[in-house]
């Protein structure tokens, strides 16, 4: 089974929707996706990242999917607001450089920053959710590696966020949260493709293709 991530267009956060140069980003990837096998397509419920997939879904004359779990990361103190505190892409750095034997050291949810964060649980259930989809496609987790429990060609595309896409690599890869947006952005409408593999009942990590790739807009 073949996964495409896909960033949302450049929004309009006010609106929750995209802007006018958004709409040229997503009308190019709609046209870089209508010669790609595609046989569903599902996007989070948050209006920038429906109306990014809504081009793939004209381009291809295809149906698409509302999937709530896919909407973006929340941030903010637990007993607070949401969005009351740094998000994690303001803080990375100066806590990776303080973080000891990085990157063996504690780990990020042990953090202080992060101690009473509501971004953790968020991050537990982006994930959750994620490995219920896999499973629902064919893909079950065991550890840390994925069982093909029902194989299949299947080409699967989801669009959603940066920092959901950012939740959902580092699990898939292993790697912990903090440590993976340090090093990897998720640009706008960059796509990340993931290859699922194996006969019946074999157990295989997976697959990464490519990452956050721009090709579509010109951007090698």
């Amino acid at each position: 089974m073949t996964l495409y991530l896909i960033r949302h267009a450049q929004p309009d956060y006010e609106n929750d929707a995209i802007t006018e140069n958004g709409k040229l980003q997503a009308e190019k990837l709609g046209e870089w996706f209508k010669d790609i096998e595609l046989d569903e397509l599902y996007h989070s419920s948050m209006g920038r990242a429906k109306m990014t997939a809504s081009y793939i879904a004209n381009a291809k004359n295809m149906a698409m999917t509302s999937i709530d779990w896919a909407r973006e990361l929340c941030w903010g103190k637990a007993d607070g607001n949401p969005y009351d505190s740094a998000s994690p892409w303001m803080i990375k750095d100066d806590l990776i450089a303080k973080t000891k034997s990085y990157p063996d050291g504690e780990s990020w949810r042990d953090l202080v920053e992060f101690s009473n964060d509501r971004v953790v649980s968020d991050i537990d259930s982006h994930c959750k959710n994620f490995d219920d989809f896999l499973s629902s496609h064919g893909y079950k987790r065991e550890n840390k590696f994925y069982k093909a429990v029902s194989p299949n060609e299947k080409s699967i595309a989801i669009v959603c966020h940066g920092g959901v896409i950012s939740t959902l690599i580092s699990h898939l890869t292993n790697v912990p949260f903090l440590q993976y947006i340090v090093h990897m952005g998720s640009d706008l409408t960059a796509v990340t493709k993931i290859n699922f593999y194996g006969k019946e009942n074999d157990i295989n990590p997976a697959q990464l293709i490519y990452v956050n790739s721009q090709i579509h807009l010109g951007i090698k």
